[in-house]
């Protein structure tokens, strides 16, 4: 059966809507504000974005800032690479240098153009003998 046919039911006729007999609760009364548009506001809203702007510039150019300090820094630790590659080799340079000046063919070399010359004779004196080694 369809509900057109139902609610005609058996005679007909359509039967009567059944509403409660209790009326619905009271609801307690809203709060409204004394005036809809007056909210409390704490600024407008131009100010907040040009605050924004201003701390998003600000941002930016402090990151582009350190970015260059950073490459600068980075140009003078290669020129200082450089650098200490240049002063080592020039270090090993004087150390052979030095090596050579002081080698004992060159110093014989040296004290003959001198004047100077090898003893023939070498005479080694005893020493006497300390205290301390005596009692020992």
């Amino acid at each position: 059966m369809s509900s057109a046919a139902r609610e005609l039911g058996s005679t007909g006729v359509p039967s009567p809507i059944v509403r409660p007999s209790r009326a619905p609760a009271a609801r307690p009364p809203r709060p409204t504000p004394s005036h809809p548009h007056r909210r409390a506001r704490r600024g407008s809203p131009i100010a907040f974005w040009i605050m924004v702007a201003i701390l998003a510039a600000t941002s930016i150019i402090g990151i582009a800032s350190l970015s260059a300090m950073l490459v600068q820094v980075s140009f003078e630790v290669d020129d200082l690479r450089t650098d200490l590659g240049v002063l080592q080799q020039d270090h090993e340079v004087l150390r052979e240098r030095v090596a050579a000046q002081s080698s004992p063919q060159r110093v014989m070399e040296w004290a003959k153009q001198r004047g100077m010359r090898m003893p023939e004779d070498v005479v080694i004196l005893p020493l006497p003998k300390a205290a301390s080694e005596a009692a020992a």
